[in-house]
């Protein structure tokens, strides 16, 4: 082969791998940031961001939608994940309300994901924090994402 054209192809395969890392950075930066965002602003599930009607709203929701896969003890039926004591805290923990929300809504239920509409997840939400020991409080939990994403899930009350 010619070492112009050969030459050429590295190039090109050098400046795709750039492009890649790049765009990895970038994913990284933004969660870096919305993880930064939320503990300086110092909001966190601990601050009572639903309401307990939301989270009966949501426990609803969670029976007719959830309940067949992950019981209706939050235990998972050994496929689907617990969504209640340490696997939540190990999954979710340090992450925002907001990750957790498009973690759910882009993969549940399974087989037709985002299939509920924005308050119906949100209100799930609310329950799987309220099963999780958490506060309620006078304020539902919105449906605006960055509003979730400053709010930080900590094991423990900041």
């Amino acid at each position: 082969m010619n070492p112009e054209r050969l030459l050429g192809r590295w190039n090109g395969l050098i400046a795709a791998l750039a492009l890649i890392l790049v765009g990895i950075g970038s994913v990284y930066s933004d969660a870096t940031g919305k993880l930064l965002a939320a503990q300086n602003d110092g909001s966190s599930v601990w601050a009572g961001v639903f309401t307990e009607e939301q989270a009966q709203r949501g426990m609803d929701r969670y029976q007719q939608e959830c309940s067949p896969c992950h019981l209706d003890d939050l235990l998972g039926d050994g496929i689907a994940p617990a969504l209640v004591g340490s696997p939540f805290s190990f999954r979710w923990s340090d992450l925002s309300v907001g990750d957790m929300l498009v973690a759910i809504r882009t993969t549940m239920p399974q087989g037709a994901p985002a299939s509920l509409s924005s308050q119906a997840y949100v209100d799930i939400v609310s329950y799987l924090l309220q099963r999780n020991e958490f506060p309620a409080g006078d304020t539902e939990l919105p449906t605006d994402s960055d509003a979730l994403d400053s709010i930080l899930i900590t094991e423990e009350a900041p």
